[in-house]
């Protein structure tokens, strides 16, 4: 582990030193460049993973299941859209046609504006600045100005505050967001129907798929979800089976991760252990059927 590497370990399991990095560091604009779509603006502070590390190093799965499931031309929903890295990667290297881009954090929203337009991709996007769920109207949300990627619907954390303020011990703060239904959204005409949908929203996972149901049976996207809870992956599982899906993830093992077509029988093992952290999804289970790999491209920035 490098020194920067073993500081940022310290900061973080470190209560009083992170709140006094957090009070020094200076949350300025700045540029990242991510390959292989360029630029990317981030804030010095808030979004410290940018810069202490390549932003995509941990995101093999989900980039390499999206690049297996979109096709040129398809429309794609990115739920938690978070500064629009996902919906770059989405237009310019997987070629959709369509980005609607979800991010309801009001300090979050204006960013991934401004990141689409960095990569020339203004006119194939909408961002839209709802939380998806199960529901429609208005709901608490628990923000994160500290950091850019783990707000949370109020229900999600049952009134804590979101992992960073937690992790720093500083008491929850909160905004109103609006939350919709995937089903509501597209039955009034504000969205096209999706042909794959990417997923990360911090524990509403489950909500979002309640909130799909006439989606899932119609249309049948294609989906990749990041999971943040046993129980919530076991509910995910479950509500996709109903709908005949094919769900693929990495199983833990004592030598190296087996990637296998998920069953009921691995439901107890998943919500007892929370093992299962991504969830790739078909109604064709031949989409599916050889290994997701990571993309060979060299994640670096500068």
């Amino acid at each position: 582990m490098g020194i920067l590497s073993k500081l940022h370990h310290l900061v973080r399991t470190t209560p009083w030193l992170g709140r006094l990095a957090l009070r020094t560091l200076p949350d300025l604009r700045w540029k990242v460049y991510v390959k292989p779509i360029g630029k990317l603006e981030i804030r010095l502070r808030r979004d410290r993973n940018c810069w202490l590390r390549s932003p995509v190093a941990s995101d093999g799965f989900m980039l390499g299941s999206l690049q297996r499931l979109i096709r040129p031309g398809d429309v794609v929903y990115d739920l938690g859209s978070n500064i629009g890295l996902y919906s770059r990667f989405i237009l310019q290297e997987f070629k959709a046609s369509k980005v609607y881009a979800f991010e309801p954090m009001s300090g979050n929203y204006p960013r991934v504006i401004r990141n689409l337009e960095i990569g020339g991709c203004a006119s194939q996007s909408e961002v839209l600045r709802y939380a998806i769920g199960d529901e429609d109207g208005f709901v608490d949300f628990q923000m994160d100005e500290l950091s850019s990627v783990t707000g949370a619907l109020d229900s999600v954390t049952h009134g804590a505050a979101s992992v960073n303020r937690r992790q720093y011990h500083l008491p929850p703060t909160k905004e109103v967001v609006q939350i919709a239904r995937l089903d509501t959204l597209i039955g009034d005409g504000v969205l096209l129907p999706a042909d794959v949908i990417k997923i990360d929203i911090e524990g509403a996972e489950a909500m979002a798929l309640r909130g799909s149901r006439k989606l899932l049976s119609e249309r049948r996207p294609r989906l990749v979800v990041e999971l943040h809870s046993g129980a919530v992956g076991a509910e995910v599982l479950q509500i996709l089976w109903e709908y005949n899906y094919h769900c693929f993830g990495y199983l833990p093992t004592a030598a190296r991760p087996i990637y296998k077509q998920l069953a009921e029988s691995d439901l107890p093992e998943i919500i007892d252990k929370y093992w299962l952290k991504y969830i790739a999804a078909s109604v064709r289970e031949e989409e599916l059927a050889l290994p997701i790999e990571s993309p060979q491209w060299c994640m670096t920035i500068s």
